[in-house]
């Protein structure tokens, strides 16, 4: 990576001290401005386009020993600003490359730390860096927003816990409020928090390079201000399974490992070094946040030597379709043939790989085979057909124990492991991710860390984890009867992708009108038309991107997903195009000279004339799927169509309630 830094002078335009006690730094377009005030406590300020956009809040860092880094009385000892420019190559990410240009201020404090802040045409952020001797423990964090206009629409999900507030699945469906009203409950904010404001300008509230320390979450502050504060998890001091089983029981039987007693600090770690960036997306639109790369720009370059081994992906996947495979000469389940069958259908299609989900080891012990399930034969199988196996496992399996098993099924020939239910982010599971990251890389396996918080950046530092959940998923339809999931897909389009992948899980062939729709276990379905849930396969970055649908289903539909296998996963361009946060979106991402354009939509019908200058120049073919004339009766119905196009010339998409549209462009005399 070329990196070049240079020092800014302080007479220079928008990046000089305003007074002995405030610092700025603005972005190199000008338009993002993060300010650091030191009096009468040390607090910062988010300010777009002149505008203030996260008014004047505290931050602090209590360390045991050391005080409260950033209460009153702090002493400036030295500032420093340098330009950063270059280029970071992300071969397994939404784009080819990311650009690193921003203009970077320290401000060193005395005592031995400093707050670094950062301004990017993306965003802005800040984070506290320490030079202590030995270790340390973090007592707390003042980490808060403040609004400044109480009006302002924010899209917040909420964590809901029978356990504790930071015990829970980060999957709730984003509540729409206002600033003035946001966690008005007492409820407990998780990340990312968007803020859409009446210029229409829009803000991510998220984090980055969170390693070896807990969550960023919020709660309702005290007072009338419309603020929230920091609310983090402290370290667990007691855990246990729900059986009470010890962890370090060989029999683990269970899919959690609860916290039941916390310790009173947040974190014991190293004195020396950087924690988490709190980062604040700024965009001028809600279409454009699909653009930014603060997260991955801002997390902790690759430790991995080589990555060429790493292989994004498409995944056939069992569990969703409860192994409901038909017209077949065996019994259908969680079984060697059921796998044979769903191996030789992504072979047929190029899907990368198949996972094998709950049920293929005994008890949920992953050292314990089930003997319905033939894991060796299958991934032998398997491989010979260009066909990789992910094993499923609950996460108390894997901890303190990586080595083992990782070791063991890499051996077999297994290509990586789907791992869940952390469903906690205090520092000992930040630890337990990273450290997995950095085994799973030792063993040449790839990792999707489903049941977690969103994503800040790891995939950045250990390419081979491919996917995040932490998103209201498309697995709940097998339950949830009142969720507006079109609503659904386009916040969790705008907000939880913000921060990074997401493993959704799109691909439903039995689709349903809203009137129509009811969950079903077995044989489930999905809200809205077939084509929007097509389109979610470009919308959603996913560098492992699950099928969730059978094989069976797919076969029926062949049209349809012989068009979804051709789908890349990791992306070379992503352009955002139009939208508003609960009416539709639409955006285009590009694969080396090919571009896809997809759309999806709410339950209100609308038609929507796009713009194709994202194609550059000259003719190209488009091959079309848009919802059909009776989609809004049966939302199985689509139209199938080629066209031809030339650059910059508007598309029509007549969208249907709750449907979508989808198009793959190939430029003319490429490949035909």
């Amino acid at each position: 990576m070329k990196r070049i830094m240079g020092f800014i002078l302080a007479g220079c335009a928008g990046l000089c001290v305003a007074d002995a006690q405030t610092f700025s730094v603005k972005s190199p377009d000008g338009r993002n401005e993060i300010r650091l005030m030191t009096e009468p406590t040390l607090s910062y300020a988010v300010y777009r386009d002149g505008a203030e956009r996260v008014a004047a809040t505290p931050l602090a860092l209590e360390v045991e020993g050391r005080g409260v880094l950033g209460g009153s009385a702090t002493k400036v000892v030295a500032e420093d600003t340098v330009s950063l420019t270059g280029v970071i190559p992300s071969p397994i990410y939404k784009k080819a490359s990311v650009s690193e240009n921003a203009i970077k201020k320290t401000v060193t404090f005395e005592g031995g730390w400093k707050v670094v802040f950062i301004a990017r045409d993306d965003g802005v952020a800040y984070r506290f860096e320490t030079s202590f001797p030995d270790r340390v423990k973090v007592l707390n964090e003042v980490a808060g927003i403040t609004f400044p206009d109480g009006s302002n629409t924010v899209y917040a999900g909420y964590c809901h816990s029978r356990i504790e507030p930071l015990q829970c699945s980060w999957e709730s469906v984003y509540v729409t409020t206002n600033a003035a009203s946001v966690a008005a409950g007492g409820e407990t904010v998780y990340l990312p928090l968007v803020t859409k404001f009446s210029d229409g300008a829009v803000m991510c509230v998220t984090e980055s390079d969170l390693l070896d320390y807990p969550g960023w979450n919020l709660k309702r502050a005290a007072g009338d201000a419309p603020a929230l504060e920091a609310m983090m998890a402290r370290r667990p001091a007691k855990v246990e399974h729900r059986n009470g089983a010890e962890i370090g029981s060989p029999d683990r039987p269970l899919r959690h490992i609860r916290v039941t007693e916390r310790t009173q600090y947040l974190a014991e770690t190293a004195g020396t070094r950087t924690y988490p960036w709190r980062v604040f997306m700024l965009a001028q639109n809600e279409a454009k946040l699909c653009e930014a790369d603060i997260v991955y720009a801002l997390a902790s370059p690759c430790r991995l030597k080589n990555t060429g081994w790493i292989k994004p992906g498409k995944v056939a996947w069992d569990w969703w379709n409860c192994w409901n495979v038909s017209g077949v000469p065996f019994r259908a389940g969680c079984n060697t043939a059921t796998y044979e069958y769903y191996i030789d259908f992504a072979a047929e299609f190029g899907v990368e790989y198949v996972i094998m989900d709950e049920g293929w080891s005994k008890k949920l012990n992953v050292l314990e085979l089930n003997p319905e399930t033939d894991v060796p034969h299958l991934v032998k199988y398997g491989n010979a057909r260009g066909v990789g196996i992910i094993l499923w496992c609950a996460w108390p399996q894997l901890a303190g124990r990586q080595n083992e098993v990782f070791g063991r099924y890499a051996k077999m020939g297994v290509k990586g492991f789907k791992i869940d239910f952390m469903d906690r982010d205090d520092q000992d599971v930040e630890v337990f991710l990273e450290e997995t990251a950095k085994i799973a890389a030792d063993w040449k396996l790839v990792i999707d860390f489903h049941g977690m918080h969103k994503p800040t950046g790891l995939s950045r530092t250990y390419p081979n984890v491919l996917n995040y959940e932490g998103v209201h998923g498309l697995e709940q339809t097998k339950w949830e009867k009142t969720v507006d999931f079109p609503r659904n897909d386009l916040l969790s389009f705008f907000c939880r992708q913000s921060a990074g992948p997401m493993d959704y899980t799109p691909g439903a062939m039995l689709n349903m009108t809203k009137s129509q729709y009811v969950p079903n276990h077995a044989q489930p379905g999905s809200q809205g038309t077939r084509v929007h849930q097509m389109a979610l396969m470009s919308l959603y970055e996913a560098p492992l991107q699950m099928l969730c649908d059978s094989p069976t289903q797919y076969l029926r539909n062949r049209d349809c997903f012989s068009f979804m296998a051709k789908v890349p996963v990791t992306w070379d361009e992503t352009v955002g195009i139009a939208g508003d946060m609960e009416g539709f979106v639409v955006a285009a991402r590009r694969k080396g000279d090919v571009w896809y354009l997809s759309a999806i939509n709410s339950w209100t019908p609308r038609k929507v004339q796009v713009p194709t200058s994202f194609l550059g120049d000259g003719k190209w073919r488009a091959e079309i799927f848009a919802d059909g004339i009776n989609a809004d009766r049966d939302a199985t119905d689509y139209v199938n169509r080629s066209a031809t196009i030339s650059a910059g010339e508007p598309v029509t998409l007549d969208l249907a309630p709750g449907g979508g549209w989808t198009a793959r462009f190939v430029r003319k005399g490429l490949f035909w």
